[in-house]
């Protein structure tokens, strides 16, 4: 009974040290900049090519035509938008929320692509046609994005955020 107990306290312990670095207030800045720059580079591209990014909607084969161009007009916008918004601590939850909404929409898109046995350039970071990925490698590489927008989402506590200046 009494190595339960000690047994117990250690694991909570690991839990109490694990929960202290998932907080850190660094470590939330530097999710914050790293999730930002991600998506603010990843906007560029598509804000100068909005019609290859628009024919690589298209090639995705889930979105009705009507809702293209719409698509490929608007969501880099929101990107750089967020990305920016979550880089100076503007709104940051709300630019986090954003953030991740985008991150389960590309998610959901891939997964279809993917058991559709589609390979495709994303568009992620370049509307160039040459680069096809598989989108099971692109599933892998969103959901740490997506841990980091939940961890953003939970432990910001404003920290070196143009929103803490505004109170």
């Amino acid at each position: 009974m009494g190595e339960s107990r000690v047994a117990g306290c250690v694991s909570r312990s690991r839990a109490g040290r694990l929960k202290e670095l998932i907080s850190n207030k660094y470590l939330t800045f530097a999710m914050r900049l790293l999730l930002g720059t991600v998506f603010c580079y990843a906007a560029i591209d598509k804000i100068v090519h909005i019609d290859q990014f628009a024919r690589l909607i298209y090639y995705y084969h889930i979105l009705p035509g009507w809702a293209i161009n719409i698509m490929a007009v608007f969501m880099p916008m929101v990107e750089m938008v967020a990305g920016l918004a979550l880089i100076l601590g503007i709104w940051p939850r709300g630019a986090t929320v954003l953030i991740g909404a985008m991150l389960v929409m590309f998610l959901v898109a891939l997964t279809i692509v993917y058991l559709r046995g589609i390979d495709i350039n994303c568009g992620c970071f370049s509307t160039s046609v040459r680069g096809k990925s598989s989108a099971m490698n692109l599933i892998l590489r969103d959901i740490p994005l997506l841990l980091a927008c939940i961890q953003i989402f939970c432990f910001g506590k404003d920290f070196l955020s143009l929103q803490k200046l505004r109170r």
